[in-house]
């Protein structure tokens, strides 16, 4: 037979979970803190060839309609 093992203990971790009975929901609970384990943002700056691309495709966009205006 299968062994019943016991739940792990409630942890800071663990899931949000809502009041039995109560809607789904309720586990969505704006006001608390988030722990920080998921929600890290590193910066990753583009570098500066794309920047490059950008300012070639927006002077080539700005010629190509004054040329094209012209005629």
């Amino acid at each position: 037979m299968a062994e019943r093992h016991a739940p792990p203990p409630p942890s800071a971790a663990g899931p949000v979970l809502a009041p039995l009975g109560a809607s789904s929901a309720e586990a969505s609970r704006p006001e608390t803190q988030l722990d920080e384990r998921y929600h890290i943002y590193e910066s990753n700056p583009a570098p500066w060839w794309i920047g490059l691309l950008w300012a070639a495709y927006l002077i080539f966009g700005v010629m190509y309609l004054i040329v094209n205006l012209l005629e």
